[in-house]
């Protein structure tokens, strides 16, 4: 929490260096609540897809795409509220296992092959534009590093039930060996994988027009496929570097330092990262307000007798 303290502060003002503030609220005021609407649409869609392509993952279930999208959009507002981001995942497993009753290893290896999938599309996507994109190729040892990082969390995917089977050990964890099965049955489906990875390009390309219509809102006037990487390369940063609550400061840093490439003056920078901060984050965080209070969730006693269950059951029994 210290470390991501730091380093939002760090970040943040290094974003605004060079600008007056007096200049940026000038630009900023110029902005109209009619720009915004179109924009936090797309932003909502685009979380449905989300849903859509996490309620695919299930083989052996059926779970509604819209249930989905709000646990989803409420486990990552509540992580862009946190001092530490790491509650999403803990959050979705137990509304799924203790709310719908649904199988824990299952709901886990869905998770994980759709963070899988978005680290996939977003370095795939990084990797084309420091390839065609001069100004990016800088970064180049960066996006190398993640595509190592990428290929050990494969390799590991892939590897898991072997790994299992040679370290009995593991298989007293509860939720390892259903967790395992659930990723080899999904892994037999290619045509559901790539149905699913479609559902994932579609959804991190809807956010494309999103900055596109913020950017000329602002008066930047960049091509298409720039504001893309600007929009992605914030994305992918403000969520890979620790951070203060919502990436405030990191976000900002990633998209002005990158619009900066293409020598778009640092007020309108500014301006569009802040907006598209916004745009981005408070729509998905607005679902935390109203779905953890619905969902009325099961003590932290609940949650550790059904562990305490599952500890009791017969070592390879998948439960």
């Amino acid at each position: 929490m210290v470390l991501g303290i730091g380093l939002g502060l760090f970040f943040g003002r290094l974003a605004l260096q060079g600008a007056g503030w007096q200049e940026v609220r000038e630009t900023l005021q110029g902005w109209s609540l009619f720009a915004l609407v179109v924009p936090v649409v797309l932003v909502v869609a685009s979380s449905y897809l989300r849903g859509l392509r996490w309620s695919l993952m299930w083989t052996s279930q059926r779970v509604s795409s819209v249930r989905l999208m709000l646990i989803e959009n409420a486990a990552i507002g509540l992580n862009n509220v946190s001092p530490v981001r790491i509650f999403d995942e803990g959050l979705e497993l137990g509304i799924l296992t203790l709310r719908d009753r649904l199988p824990g290893g299952v709901a886990l290896a869905t998770m994980m092959m759709c963070r899988v999938q978005d680290l996939i599309f977003t370095l795939l996507f990084i990797t084309v534009a420091v390839v065609f994109l001069p100004e990016l190729r800088q970064y180049s040892i960066v996006v190398a590093g993640a595509l190592v990082f990428l290929a050990g969390w494969l390799l590991l995917l892939l590897l898991l039930n072997r790994i299992v089977q040679r370290f009995l050990v593991l298989r007293r964890i509860p939720g390892v060996v259903s967790f395992g099965n659930a990723l080899r049955d999904l892994r037999k489906q290619k045509r559901r994988v790539a149905l699913t990875f479609s559902t994932t390009c579609a959804y991190w390309l809807l956010l494309a027009p999103v900055g596109l219509l913020l950017a000329r809102a602002a008066g930047i006037d960049l091509a298409f496929h720039l504001i893309m990487v600007a929009v992605i390369g914030g994305i992918f940063f403000a969520t890979a570097v620790p951070g203060l609550p919502g990436a405030l400061g990191t976000f900002e840093f990633a998209v002005v330092s990158l619009l900066e490439l293409w020598d778009v003056p640092k007020a309108e920078a500014i301006s569009f990262a802040i907006v598209l901060h916004a745009v981005l984050f408070l729509p998905i965080t607005a679902f935390t307000v109203f779905v953890l209070p619905r969902e009325g969730l099961a003590s932290i006693g609940a949650l550790r007798n059904i562990l305490r269950e599952r500890q009791k059951a017969p070592v390879g029994s998948g439960s």
